[in-house]
């Protein structure tokens, strides 16, 4: 099994140089004028990705969870005058029409249109499906899935009016399926579908839907660590309080306990910076003609086993699938059923 990616890491290593070289040769358009909303701009990605779009000229609403807390002051300190804090919790109404009113006076005051719209909020869940219990599943969804498609028809008239583009963050997670995962990987692979869907209507209005799909890099995007840790340490607690008697006697609570202690060692492994998935995002917002889909490697190996899993999903009979990623979850180190 590991001669096949072997063989494998040898061709994608060959493609990665190829379009590394490429990237500075493509034709762009220019940010001066242009507004940008990013949702999830706290930490990781989306405070990377306002930082970068600043620096290249545009105007940067950068929608904060918190938009009085210690990131988004950090944030707004280390950009021009040309970005702006905006308050968004991507699961309540009236701040994502807060959100979008306030876009539209600054458009009215200084002629900025709104050219791209970048989906980046989300949130994380571990655990299999008979430990997670609805208000998670419900919970999740709310951001990562509803708050995309929120956002999404609350600004899609103003960017129809620019015939500029919609940016979604799914994950590599949206095209492979992995056991635990199944509340964050159903709004992932929602959200894939949901781009899918508005790529070809909005294809009528000059519209461009591009999807990008980070691979591992959760050690670097805040989702694995601080208040984000806490809180999936949170779930494990809830999800045991909660679990049916029979559920708790047949997977035992060592079992359970050792998918969390995991999640630590999990952002060890993973890439030590977001440059990769920065990079994918500014080709999706500046390139005339950015690719559909970037899946963008990471982890710290020689490849991303999860971006190669993806990858081979789109090619390998589903039983071959389950065979190889049974036996890489195997070797986790997942205590046994009912200790």
């Amino acid at each position: 099994m590991w001669m096949i990616f072997v063989i494998l890491s040898v061709p994608l290593g060959v493609y990665f140089y190829v379009y590394k070289s490429r990237r500075s040769n493509l034709r762009r358009i220019h940010g001066k004028g242009q507004g940008v909303f990013i949702t999830g701009c706290d930490t990781g990605f989306g405070y990377d990705l306002a930082k970068r779009l600043d620096g290249l000229g545009f105007r940067v609403f950068a929608g904060c969870l918190n938009s009085n807390g210690k990131e988004a002051g950090e944030l707004a300190r280390s950009c021009s005058n040309l970005l702006h804090v905006v308050q968004l919790d991507v699961t309540k109404e009236d701040q994502i029409t807060a959100a979008k009113a306030y876009v539209e006076t600054v458009h009215k005051n200084t002629g900025c249109g709104l050219w791209a719209l970048v989906n980046n909020a989300g949130i994380d869940c571990f655990g299999d499906i008979e430990f997670c219990p609805m208000e998670i599943y419900r919970r999740v969804a709310d951001v990562n899935l509803f708050g995309m498609v929120h956002v999404t028809k609350t600004f899609l008239p103003m960017i129809r009016k620019s015939k500029g583009r919609v940016i979604n963050n799914t994950s590599v997670k949206g095209r492979l399926s992995l056991p635990r995962i199944s509340v964050y990987g159903i709004t992932k692979y929602g959200g894939e579908n949901f781009s899918d869907c508005l790529r070809l209507e909005m294809r009528k209005f000059g519209v461009k839907v591009v999807i990008v799909e980070p691979g591992e890099f959760g050690g670097v995007t805040g989702i694995l660590n601080g208040s984000n840790l806490k809180r999936l340490k949170d779930d494990k607690e809830t999800m045991w309080k909660k679990a049916d008697p029979e559920v708790k006697q047949v997977y035992g609570q060592k079992y359970l306990e050792s998918q969390f202690s995991g999640l630590e060692r999990a952002a060890d492994t993973s890439y030590r910076t977001t440059t990769p998935v920065i990079d994918a995002f500014e080709d999706a917002v500046t390139l005339e003609n950015p690719r559909t889909r970037y899946l963008v490697d990471g982890g710290r190996g020689l490849f991303d086993k999860y971006c190669l899993y993806a990858r081979l999903n789109s090619y390998l009979p589903t039983a071959w699938m389950d065979f190889l990623v049974d036996r890489w979850f195997n070797s986790l180190g997942i205590a046994e059923l009912g200790t």
